[in-house]
């Protein structure tokens, strides 16, 4: 046997022998493993079948985005409902012909200074069948002497022309002193109220405030009356009714008449 032949023959050998110790190192390395547990097998008596439910994991939701804010409008002001006031009705009732004509109750007429005092109720209605039964009220005049202050011209005319006035009156009543019937002079102090149209004449003569003598009032009426005309009025003086009004006194002391300015 040459040399070749043997180192074959050797190295076939030593390959078996590692073959088989791997061979034996892996059969011990199983053995030395710890055996699996049993397995428990469900018993032939019992059908049953136990079910376990695992909870499902909770999805990850996407979060939810906060609203946006709305902002709130302003306020509306807004205008209040107009309130109606109801007017009373003041209607009288129409009756039947046939009650008017059974009942004739008399009428009393009634002087009534306007619509208003009319519809009162503080005063006691009476039936009211026309309206020119309703007289209206008057305004009533002012004074001339008060009027004339309105302007500087004015007031100076009226320190003219008034006096002129006053001195008729005064002279008129001296020459037909008041006396009573047994000629005895009577004395006092009454006011009047004197309207003069634009030409002088008298429109109205009244008496305001008596001397508590009416024998001395009336006869002081009368010396007015017998002391117009007065001459025309100057224009400026005048007031819308083209006239003007003068409220004096007249005074009847010691033997002298006396005109005098309320």
């Amino acid at each position: 046997m040459d040399n070749a032949s043997f180192y074959e023959i050797k190295k076939s050998s030593v390959w078996l022998w590692s073959g088989l110790t791997l061979s034996i190192l892996a059969h011990l390395s199983f053995l030395l493993l710890p055996a699996a547990a049993p397995r428990v097998l469900p018993q032939q008596g019992d059908s049953s079948i136990q079910l376990q439910l695992q909870p499902k994991p909770a999805s990850k939701s996407k979060p939810t985005p906060e609203p946006t804010p709305v902002p709130t409008p302003p306020p509306v002001m807004t205008k209040a409902p107009t309130r109606v006031v109801q007017k009373k009705d003041y209607s009288v009732p129409a009756r039947p012909a046939s009650e008017v004509a059974s009942k004739q109750v008399a009428t009393k007429e009634v002087v009534i200074d306007g619509i208003g005092d009319a519809l009162s109720s503080n005063k006691p209605r009476e039936l009211i069948t026309h309206y020119a039964d309703i007289k209206p009220k008057e305004d009533k005049q002012e004074d001339g002497a008060n009027r004339a202050q309105q302007s500087v011209d004015t007031r100076a005319l009226f320190a003219i022309w008034e006096p002129q006035i006053r001195k008729k009156v005064e002279r008129i009543g001296q020459m037909n002193f008041p006396k009573d019937e047994n000629g005895r002079s009577m004395f006092g102090t009454l006011q009047f109220r004197l309207v003069l149209n634009g030409d002088g004449n008298i429109a109205a003569l009244t008496l305001e405030q008596t001397s508590g003598n009416p024998a001395l009032d009336e006869a002081a009426l009368q010396i007015v009356r017998r002391s117009a005309t007065f001459g025309p009025v100057p224009p400026a003086l005048l007031d819308r009714n083209n006239q003007i009004m003068l409220l004096r006194y007249y005074q009847f002391i010691n033997e002298r008449a006396a005109w005098g300015r309320s």
